[in-house]
């Protein structure tokens, strides 16, 4: 006997949720920690001093002053172009008026989209190995340096001075805990670590690295010690701040460390050792959301954002990569 079923019946409706989900990180750690200002040209300068080696053999009683030290003669300036990001976008008139699930408005969510890939934008890049550019024509744009070629990943910058120059780092791609802490001495014989917090932007590999730092067995391939109270009924097995001999370090995972425009590769054993006292974001102009004229279409318009990102003295950070 014929009877009506679900899968020979025309005309059912298809049940769509009211719900769009974005699965695509967020996150922006870097520029989140880091100082804001306000830039008022296309060029960021800021200034760069040390002091004086410790000289201690004495001076005889009696003795003229008869020679002066140059207390600026170590002082330098680097400097970077700010960069302009932006996403665009268009939504015709139909689309606009007819019912979407999960939209009450298509131009208020597309514009909504576009503020989050310009701070992902933003985030990416200040992370990057990108070199800066001044703007020069038609394809070649103001490009800001990002924080890996400040540090000198691809060759130290021409502009900064070797007395400025990064000079913690590691590149063997896996990290041990004595690795780890080379990179924090070589930082504090650097510098002394002025800042006392450092913050570890770390891709995932990296981040996976530290969190086994302490527990594994070293004689036993992929084996590890773990503490755990007998009561418990979890077993703790992230990093998430390091207590070191020459520092401190907050470990913050990301996605967007050592990207490549345009690419969705993750590094995951890049990482950034960063002294937040030392980089700041300045801004040209902040974020805006523009809307263009409708020329018949539907609503059309953009989100941007003009800034560079300034390493006050690259010196005071490190980079595994």
């Amino acid at each position: 006997m014929a009877q009506s079923t679900s899968y020979n019946t025309a005309g059912i409706r298809e049940t769509l949720t009211d719900a769009i989900s974005i699965l695509e990180p967020e996150h922006t750690p870097f520029v989140s920690m880091m100082k804001k200002a306000k830039a008022t040209g296309t060029f960021v300068e800021v200034q760069c001093d040390k002091l004086n080696t410790p000289e201690f053999g004495g001076v005889n009683e009696g003795e003229d002053v008869t020679s002066f030290t140059n207390q600026v003669a170590d002082r330098a300036r680097i400097g970077n172009y700010v960069q302009k990001f932006r996403d665009s976008w268009k939504v015709s008139d139909i689309s606009e008026l007819v019912d979407t699930a999960g939209v009450a408005s298509e131009r208020a969510n597309c514009e909504s989209k576009s503020v989050r890939n310009v701070k992902r934008s933003i985030e990416a890049a200040f992370c990057s190995s990108q070199d800066r550019q001044a703007e020069a024509g038609s394809g070649t744009p103001y490009k800001t340096r990002g924080m890996l070629k400040w540090l000198g990943v691809g060759g130290q910058p021409s502009d900064v001075p070797t007395d400025y120059q990064n000079v913690a780092n590691d590149t063997t791609g896996t990290q041990t805990e004595a690795t780890f802490n080379t990179v924090l001495q070589e930082l504090y014989e650097a510098n002394g670590m002025p800042g006392g917090q450092l913050t570890l932007i770390a891709g995932p590999s990296l981040k996976q690295e530290i969190s086994n730092f302490s527990r594994a067995v070293a004689s036993v391939q992929n084996t590890y010690n773990v503490t755990q109270a007998a009561d418990s009924k979890k077993i703790t097995l992230s990093v998430n701040f390091y207590e070191g001999d020459f520092g401190n370090v907050a470990i913050v995972p990301s996605l967007f460390v050592n990207r490549t425009s345009g690419s969705a590769t993750v590094d995951g054993d890049a990482g950034l050792l960063i002294d937040p006292e030392y980089v700041a974001m300045h801004t040209l102009k902040a974020e805006s959301a523009t809307q263009l004229e409708d020329q018949g279409g539907g609503s059309r318009g953009y989100v941007d954002v003009i800034a560079a990102l300034s390493c006050l003295s690259p010196i005071a950070h490190g980079y595994f990569n």
